[in-house]
């Protein structure tokens, strides 16, 4: 499914959002905030690689996977 801008993410939803970089992150949503930074929503996330990162709701891509697959997201320690 592609990205609808008045969705929020939701916790242990994967998701992908575009980096400032512009580069492209596959990731888990670990928390969602009405104020990440700046005032505007945002949310905490996780690669499969163990690595955490940030972003903002508005630059989520795309909400790729059906609701009854959520938390079934494997953290590689």
């Amino acid at each position: 499914m592609m990205s609808d801008k008045t969705r929020r993410p939701q916790v242990g939803e994967h998701i992908y959002y575009r980096t400032f970089g512009s580069s492209v992150r596959y990731v888990m949503v670990t928390d969602v905030y009405d104020n990440v930074k700046n005032g505007r929503a945002g949310f905490d996330c996780v690669d499969s690689g163990g690595e955490t990162y940030w972003g903002y709701d508005d630059q989520i891509i795309r909400y790729p996977e059906k609701v009854e697959n959520r938390g079934k997201y494997e953290r590689n320690n």
